[in-house]
């Protein structure tokens, strides 16, 4: 099992805030400057080395264009290497000794709550290009952002098109039980597919540290599936690109050869490069269409800065959050770039047009967008269609 993270208390960090805050020198109006927290390494590398990769792209393409009203924006970067005493030590850094006025970036929603935490204790703006947590503004406060829906929203487009297109009735869930993600996830998918006239015949746990110590043996549960009466239409995995290719890998070794769905943690390529053929018949969600003329531009920019193409939709959600900071700044903050003006800007954003859809947070931190529904196959993966679901319960 993962460790338990402890985090201050809204008293202690209260309290830290009020005496430190006041020592700390923000960018200011003729500077701002954003910092990027992101995974360099570590088990979370796979999600936010390309979200790091789309923000830096944006953010030069935004300075060699003269910048934000006209300023260059400053950049800041650390690797939390996928550890959250890390994280949160470098959220610490970033705002009180190189003055950030915003950060993006911060990983799966543990870190993204944990960082954002502290944060709002400064009044700091977070957006996050990862976290899929819809209820995070609970959890941290009105200084944390969204760039991606949430998981209610994937997760009932996930079982709208898994129902109605697939023709799948009947699904056993495994999830990885260390991590806010995966565990919103599977509840979400759960609760959308049994209103839809579906049944989830039984449910499997994993735990895994959270470092890069995966769980690589899932025979108790595909055991339990095999001992089912009747095997299931699909099984739906809650699951990160780490442990994703071993599961796909095993199901199809044990002889099940069923439909097997899951969210945007099983977005990567390496996910259909290390399953191989066992990949086949995997749907996935996901934020963006890179079939899409849209993305010419932007992948044609990235090709020729990191010599790749990019590995999942994360490179596009954090250049989209880039691109979401200007035009914030540039139409709402008035020539104030303190964070709260910064922070009050984001709030106003409305229909926003990015790489992944378009984002307005009139209704609150997470931004209602289209989600697209991908599948792996012969090593690729392919979009298949776009949804806008019609039943998003915890909203």
């Amino acid at each position: 099992m993962k460790a338990k993270h402890k985090i201050l208390s809204t008293v202690l960090i209260s309290a830290l805030a009020a005496t430190l805050t006041a020592g700390i020198a923000f960018a200011g109006e003729n500077s701002i400057k954003v910092g990027g927290l992101w995974a360099q390494t570590g088990w979370f590398d796979s999600y936010d080395v390309a979200g790091s990769k789309g923000l830096e792209l944006a953010l030069d393409e935004i300075n060699a264009a003269g910048g934000i009203d006209g300023i260059q924006v400053e950049y800041v970067t650390y690797d939390t290497t996928s550890d959250l005493a890390t994280a949160t030590a470098l959220t610490t850094r970033m705002i009180e000794q190189d003055g950030c006025d915003v950060l993006i970036g911060m990983g799966d929603p543990n870190t993204d709550i944990a960082c954002g935490t502290i944060a709002q204790e400064y009044g700091v703006p977070t957006i996050a290009t990862v976290s899929t947590l819809p209820y995070t503004q609970e959890r941290v406060g009105d200084t944390a952002f969204l760039v991606p829906y949430g998981d209610n929203i994937q997760a009932a487009a996930m079982s709208e098109y898994a129902y109605n297109e697939l023709g799948v009735r009947t699904a056993y869930v495994i999830t990885n039980n260390t991590d806010e993600y995966t565990l919103a996830l599977s509840k979400y998918f759960q609760s959308h597919f049994t209103a839809l006239g579906g049944t989830i015949v039984s449910e499997g746990e994993f735990g895994s540290e959270y470092d890069d110590n995966t769980s690589t043996d899932f025979s108790p549960i595909i055991n339990q599936i095999l001992a089912l009466d009747e095997q299931p239409d699909a099984i739906f995995l809650g699951c990160f690109t780490d442990e994703g290719p071993i599961q796909l890998k095993q199901i199809r070794e044990a002889g099940l050869d069923v439909i097997c769905l899951s969210g945007d943690g099983l977005d990567d390529l390496s996910v259909a490069q290390i399953a191989g053929a066992a990949s086949n018949n995997t749907y996935f969600s996901t934020h963006v269409n890179y079939a899409d003329p849209i993305t010419d531009d932007f992948i044609a920019a990235y090709q020729a800065k990191y010599n790749e193409d990019p590995q999942n939709a994360f490179a596009a959600l954090a250049y989209d959050a880039g691109y979401l900071l200007k035009y914030a700044i540039e139409n709402y903050a008035n020539g104030d770039y303190s964070p709260q003006s910064i922070r009050n800007a984001i709030a106003q954003v409305t229909d926003f047009e990015g790489l992944t859809g378009t984002i307005s947070y009139a209704d609150g931190n997470v931004p209602n967008k289209t989600v697209f529904i991908n599948e792996f196959k012969d090593g690729e993966s392919l979009n298949i269609t776009a949804i806008v679901p019609t039943f998003t319960e915890g909203e």
